[in-house]
């Protein structure tokens, strides 16, 4: 393959601004999806440490095999930024097709799915109220995975395409409606309906996520049938947009960079989910402890994913271009920046973790298992965060089994032992589960830095995509 192209690299500095740029709505759209789930927390929280532990278990299983889709959905904003880089716009209204079409399929494989999860929770040994309860969560969240998946697929394409307040301008929206909505389901407010509990709250934001991906969707059918200059609506002469999207090279690419996306991201989710099945083990309180603390530390992660997701963009639009110094310079730029966000929260947790965890629960009981477990998680934030946004650096340069091998390697080999020690081994509640998850984060990174740095000057790249 060619080399690079070579007209001269924009400054680290022109990097940090343009990522900062386009992070902040990416940031805010991610942020504003666990805003969602956080606000369901609290107001579950609100019902009852009982209903927040159905909420926390029931949730569990699901939010993996959604982070697994979402994983593989990021493959389209990798492939967009590179089509979009080589100056090839026309390739971008494939992608999206194809990845509209998995996202749809993936959304209803996890709905029927989530009919099993009481099964599941009663087959690991929780007991059958706890099972019953959290079982009925899962279900109503797999309602909403279809339309959630499919505006992640719209939403990548965007942001991907330059324009990323879309997306979190409608999930700001959502997050509006979502208080009321939750009341009424989960609450009971106004007595319109008897109050449900965490299955009424799940319920309602199920509804408004299906509705944020019904809305994005049609907002870029509109755009499209005005001026199409990515192709949207239209497929290949002689071939259907559906056979296209099933088998074409889009699909193929898609489904190859994909794959090995979903599974890291699923193994990542799938230990913190398994950290979930320690906690209810030990009991409910520490399970409502975990799930509150995961809770503050999933919306602060949301400053990475952002981040990550501006890096893996911008990476692969220097790939697109031919342009190696620059993959370079915005991959590190984005890992520094995603290091530096959680700060702020780190110092919280440390300081005043009491205060923080009572934002989410009432229970005194709940508050002092997580006040201890955030004093732990204080010192993963910013390492998880860079862990991060290595790996969508590495997603740029279209470098992705390697990482996920690692990502088994650190989450499986590493924290989930370390968490089952210290946790139930040596009997450290919710703290000893966290201090788990940090070893595996810290592992993860220590190898995934020097990958992105060897990858980035070895590997043969050039201008159409990667090598």
């Amino acid at each position: 393959m060619t080399a690079f192209a070579v007209p001269a690299p924009a400054s680290l500095g022109r990097h940090l601004s343009r990522t900062v740029e386009l992070a902040l709505p990416i940031i805010m759209a991610r942020a504003a999806l666990i805003v969602m789930f956080t606000v369901d927390t609290v107001m579950v929280g609100r019902a009852g440490s009982e209903q927040l532990a159905f909420f926390g278990l029931g949730v569990a299983p699901q939010l993996t095999l959604m982070m697994i889709a979402v994983g593989a959905l990021q493959a389209t904003a990798v492939l967009v930024a590179q089509a979009a880089g080589a100056g090839a716009p026309e390739r971008a209204g494939a992608v999206l097709r194809t990845a509209v079409l998995h996202a749809l399929a993936l959304g209803v494989a996890v709905l029927l799915l989530s009919q099993f999860a009481r099964a599941l929770f009663l087959a690991i040994g929780h007991p059958p109220e706890l099972a019953a309860g959290a079982g009925t969560v899962s279900v109503m969240f797999g309602l909403g995975l279809p339309g959630t998946l499919l505006f992640i697929a719209c939403n990548l394409f965007m942001e991907a395409t330059g324009r990323p307040k879309t997306g979190m301008a409608i999930m700001l929206v959502a997050n509006m409606l979502n208080i009321p909505l939750n009341g009424v389901l989960g609450l009971g407010w106004g007595d319109l309906v008897a109050p449900m509990g965490a299955e009424g709250v799940m319920l309602a934001s199920s509804i408004l996520r299906t509705a944020a991906g019904i809305f994005i969707a049609a907002l870029l059918v509109r755009q499209a049938r005005r001026a199409d200059g990515f192709r949207i609506l239209s497929g290949d002469a002689g071939r259907s947009m559906l056979a296209e999207a099933l088998s074409g090279e889009p699909a193929r690419r898609l489904r190859r960079l994909g794959l090995p996306m979903g599974l890291a991201q699923g193994t990542e989710s799938a230990a913190f989910a398994t950290v979930v099945m320690m906690a209810g083990l030990i009991g409910t309180v520490e399970l409502a402890a975990y799930q509150t603390v995961m809770t503050l530390v999933t919306l602060a992660f949301m400053m990475a994913i952002g981040t990550g997701g501006a890096t893996a963009i911008r990476v692969g639009h220097a790939v697109g271009e031919g342009h190696r110094e620059n993959a370079r310079r915005a991959g590190f730029a984005g890992i520094a920046l995603g290091a530096l966000w959680p700060v702020p929260v780190s110092v919280a947790f440390l300081l005043v973790p009491d205060r923080v965890a009572a934002l989410i629960t009432e229970d005194p009981a709940t508050i002092a298992a997580a006040a201890a477990a955030l004093q732990v998680a204080a010192f993963m934030l910013s390492a998880d965060a860079a862990m991060a946004v290595t790996i969508g650096a590495l997603r740029g340069l279209g470098d992705v089994w390697w990482p996920t091998a690692l990502q088994i390697c650190a989450f499986w080999l590493v924290a989930i032992p370390i968490a089952w020690a210290g946790g139930l081994y040596l009997q450290l509640g919710a703290g000893g589960l966290i201090g788990g998850l940090m070893a595996g984060v810290f592992v993860s990174l220590a190898g995934l830095l020097p990958r992105f740095s060897r990858q980035v000057g070895a590997r043969a790249l050039s201008p159409g995509g990667a090598g």
